[in-house]
């Protein structure tokens, strides 16, 4: 019986996609809602553990991916990244503007037209890098170079207009991708540090999720109120429809990476505050939008893994068939049932 109770763990981490990522995430929101000031007493427990240290560990991530891609991988990781991107901008913008035609900029039940551009522009990419770096391959870590662009306020100010279609940060971009590049160079001029780097994305992807929880807490939840909440599910349904179509039936690949696109990014909460510093007279709309948007992060977090789960249940995953089918349900009925007999 103590076995079982040992194996629970494992057992846990076996069932969950992406369960190194969510479970140290929901974790940490919960440890950060009891003590919202532990993690910033300084030192190298901010360094590692505030919501700071996402963006270093992602591009250590990203760093880490790039020294796995071969050169002639390359066209495929940036063919699925330019798809999935655009179907999330076409969900994004198609949604934004009908509700925006038929409740206009104020919105209905709160909820305004900056937040549910923001909300369906953006997706969790630590969701994403967890999921097709524990089951998908080197390719689909490598189309987050283009996936990227989701994760800051690019895609929602085109939305909105502020700031036109022309005007692409080149230099946010490259900044953004160079780790990735880095590792791309290092990994393809000197092969043998693949095997070196191999396993670092699976390492920090914990450290990630542990830092991504100490943004949140479980109060945004309750001041996002109802509003938040819609948000949350409007952003998971419609994201989760056109991006698992698009991934199934214009990559022609199992749906797994573009149900891991179904969430709203975590960043996305500053967001309509730094739109509404570009445009006029969105001050107030920012301000409540940002606690709803909160509401939706928490909310896609907990059902973003689920439609991952049935995506690789029933179309499966590069990483997935071979490790976690028939043969792992095996060995846990195996595991419970020496452990019932001792």
């Amino acid at each position: 019986m103590k076995r079982i109770w040992h194996d629970i763990p494992y057992m846990l981490f076996r069932k969950i996609p992406a369960a190194a990522m969510i479970i140290p995430m929901f974790l940490s929101i919960i440890f950060n809602t009891l003590f919202p000031d532990f993690v910033k007493i300084g030192s190298l427990t901010t360094a590692i553990f505030a919501k700071s240290a996402v963006v270093p560990l992602t591009a250590a991530v990203l760093f880490f991916a790039g020294t796995q891609l071969k050169m002639n991988e390359a066209p495929e990781a940036l063919k699925r990244g330019g798809i999935l991107l655009l179907g999330k901008f076409f969900v994004g913008y198609a949604t934004g503007s009908l509700f925006s035609l038929a409740f206009g900029s104020v919105g209905v039940l709160g909820l305004s037209t900056l937040a549910v551009f923001t909300a369906l522009l953006s997706s969790n990419g630590s969701i994403y890098l967890a999921i097709v770096g524990e089951y998908g391959d080197d390719k689909d870590m490598g189309a987050y170079s283009l996936l990227s662009l989701k994760d800051g306020p690019f895609l929602t100010m085109i939305a909105l207009g502020a700031s036109g279609a022309s005007a692409i940060p080149l230099h946010s971009l490259f900044a953004t991708i160079f780790p990735m590049l880095l590792g791309i160079a290092l990994g393809n001029l000197y092969p043998g540090t693949r095997a070196y780097f191999k396993g670092g994305t699976k390492v920090l992807i914990p450290l990630v999720g542990i830092s991504v929880g100490a943004s949140l807490n479980l109060m945004m939840l309750f001041k996002g109120g109802v509003s938040g909440i819609v948000l949350g599910v409007v952003a998971f349904v419609a994201g989760g429809i056109v991006l698992v179509g698009m991934d199934k039936f214009v990559l022609r690949r199992p749906g797994y990476a573009g149900a891991s696109l179904a969430s709203v990014a975590g960043s996305a909460v500053a967001t309509p505050t730094i739109v509404a510093g570009v445009v006029p007279g969105m001050e107030e709309a920012a301000a409540v939008a940002s606690v709803q948007i909160a509401a939706a992060v928490i909310v896609t977090a907990i059902l973003c893994p689920m439609l991952s789960s049935w995506a690789l249940k029933k179309w499966g995953a590069p990483r997935y068939d071979s490790t976690y089918g028939v043969n792992e349900s095996t060995t846990v009925d195996s595991t419970i049932s020496v452990a019932v007999k001792k």
